[in-house]
């Protein structure tokens, strides 16, 4: 797996977008509730959102937070160097991924137009022993705007080959609910259609994709018009 990896979470189907309850917090792992951001989680749980990082390595912001899973609110005893070089190389690509997004590109797009940020991230890979040469991943969607209960395909580039993947859907930097489950290609491609949800006074919603318990692709928003 490279530095610019799939980022993906695992997790149980949750409730849906209007079923959200409070969660106890307590000592133990705290409950992600719909629509849940790490700062309302670190408000109720009287934690700072920096420890909520620390103590989740494979959780990098808001939108890497799944309905249903569990966060937990204290550094695990015994986090290694791995968790640790894992992380950066997360980091790295969900930032390539927010770049590309806010241009309007894919992350391979940007990085071919950028071969010295390019070169960097791979020599990056190569020291911390996580480069292999793959293609960076990439999530695209079309179209990006229509009605709830539209189609969408959501297509994705340089994955896993032949893997299981979560789909997600969320409102952008919250907490995302996992729609169906799909396959890679051997080539590890992923074309897939899903439908938009009713969700209630949301106007925009990205789609993401898990697999594992690390990193995530995140699409560009998706317009919710008539």
């Amino acid at each position: 797996m490279t530095a610019l990896s799939l980022i993906i979470g695992t997790g149980m189907l949750a409730a849906g977008h209007g079923d959200a309850q409070e969660a106890t917090c307590g000592d133990g792992p705290v409950k992600i509730l719909p629509d849940d951001t790490l700062s309302r989680i670190a408000s109720r749980c009287d934690v700072s959102e920096g420890a909520l990082l620390a103590a989740n390595p494979s959780i990098d912001g808001s939108g890497d937070l799944q309905v249903g899973a569990t966060l937990r609110l204290r550094t695990a005893a015994g986090q290694g160097l791995a968790d640790r070089l894992n992380h950066i190389g997360r980091e790295a690509n969900d930032a390539v991924g927010r770049i590309a997004g806010q241009v309007g590109a894919s992350a391979q797009d940007l990085l071919d137009r950028n071969p010295d940020l390019k070169g960097r991230l791979e020599r990056l890979g190569r020291r911390i022993g996580l480069g292999d040469g793959a293609e960076a991943p990439s999530l695209t969607l079309s179209p990006d705007h229509g009605p709830s209960g539209s189609t969408v395909t959501l297509t994705a580039t340089g994955v896993p080959k032949d893997e299981p993947l979560l789909v997600g859907v969320g409102t952008p930097n919250t907490a995302f609910q996992v729609l169906q489950s799909a396959r890679t290609s051997g080539k590890g491609t992923l074309d897939v259609e899903v439908k938009v949800p009713e969700r209630q006074g949301d106007t925009r919603l990205v789609f993401v994709l898990r697999d594992g318990d690390a990193v995530k692709l995140t699409s560009k928003p998706f317009r919710i018009a008539p």
